[in-house]
């Protein structure tokens, strides 16, 4: 009885050991890559008069899922402390200029198209455009272009 009851211990001891308790691969991956991010519209030799809306046409893709964007535009000329032509968007809480919400981004590639309305007074001179796109696991990417309000 008592080499039955070692057998059965050494059996199980042997099972537990084997069940994968420890490292055998069963981690999720860690995702480490950023988006990518292509911006078509505007360009550099993109120029729009004051009051006009501007074009974005953006591509953005992820190796596993996408989540959200900024969009950030300010002035590149001398700024003064009374008026700092500066604004941005954000993909969960704003709207394009015609009031439509701005498109979201999902999966692992979209496109973000909407036309941004620029101020009747809006001051002349060259502008950046900034995207900072995040994906699901907080990677994020920059992409930025110049264009010019006349």
């Amino acid at each position: 009885m008592k080499l039955l009851k070692y057998a059965l211990m050494v059996l199980f001891t042997a099972g537990m050991m084997s069940c994968g308790g420890g490292g055998g691969g069963d981690e999720p991956d860690v995702d480490n890559t950023a988006p990518t991010v292509t911006i078509s519209a505007p360009t550099a030799s993109t120029a729009v008069n004051a009051g006009e809306n501007l074009s974005v046409n953006i591509s953005v893709s992820d190796n596993v899922a996408l989540s959200s964007y900024v969009l950030t535009v300010t002035y590149s000329g001398a700024k003064s402390v009374k008026t700092v032509e500066e604004f941005s968007f954000n993909s969960s809480s704003d709207n394009d200029a015609s009031g439509n919400a701005l498109p979201t981004i999902s999966g692992t590639s979209s496109t973000i198209n909407f036309q941004m309305e620029t101020a009747d007074n809006a001051k002349p001179g060259n502008y950046k455009l900034e995207i900072d796109v995040k994906d699901s696991s907080s990677n994020s990417k920059k992409a930025d272009v110049t264009f010019e309000i006349k």
